[in-house]
């Protein structure tokens, strides 16, 4: 198993001590360094070239969102994930216009959190359960501009379907979570293709992410 080299950036000492503990239970997750100072984190992503630094909102000086894109100049190939007590949707959308490729709230589980860092790892989006529902609902709500209003298009059923797309879930485990057929699910998602002119499960999903970076 490759590793994946990961740096924490959070003020509160206490809570990185309790990730480095935690994440070193987990097969292939390496931890190459933690601070809560923004500008040690600097020198210190510079120095490893970390496959993931995991970020905090709100810090003394520079917060995470701040953060994140001195960060991508400095390490381009490092992926940035917000893990934050700070879940609302206005967070969420200025944490991916700024370059993070995922978002988990401290409330959600260790699970989740570990799902997160290996999926952004693979330089692949990432939305905990709690965060997508969020970014979906204020998608709802939003005014009929360019794309913003394109799940008003969708059904209830197909909102559900939506936000399990946005956790990376597949057809059988969607299918077990809404207790409904394989077969239902892939029929839900090639009508949300139409409905949205994309091309594929894949192409559906960038749509989806795409909003993420709209104002």
């Amino acid at each position: 198993m490759k590793t994946t080299s990961v740096v924490i950036v959070d003020d509160h000492q206490l809570f990185r001590q309790s990730l480095k503990i935690m994440m070193s239970k987990w097969a292939g997750i390496d931890i190459v360094g933690e601070t809560g100072d923004w500008q040690e984190s600097l020198k210190l992503i510079e120095a490893s070239r970390p496959n993931v630094a995991i970020l905090d909102i709100s810090m003394p000086g520079l917060g995470g969102l701040e953060l994140a894109p001195r960060i991508r100049k400095i390490s381009p190939s490092t992926q940035i994930m917000i893990l934050s007590m700070h879940g609302d949707s206005n967070h969420v959308y200025r944490a991916f216009r700024v370059g993070c490729r995922g978002f988990v709230l401290k409330s959600d589980s260790a699970e989740e959190l570990e799902l997160a860092i290996r999926t952004v790892a693979r330089q692949k989006t990432f939305l905990s359960p709690s965060t997508s529902s969020m970014f979906i609902n204020k998608a709802i709500a939003r005014p009929d501009k360019e794309n913003g209003s394109l799940f008003v298009e969708l059904s209830t059923r197909e909102q559900e379907i939506a936000r399990q797309l946005l956790q990376h879930r597949t057809t059988g485990d969607i299918a077990r979570e809404l207790h409904i057929s394989p077969n239902t699910v892939r029929v839900h998602i090639t009508n949300m293709t139409k409905k949205l002119t994309c091309n594929s499960r894949d192409e559906l999903i960038h749509r989806f992410k795409e909003m993420l970076s709209q104002d």
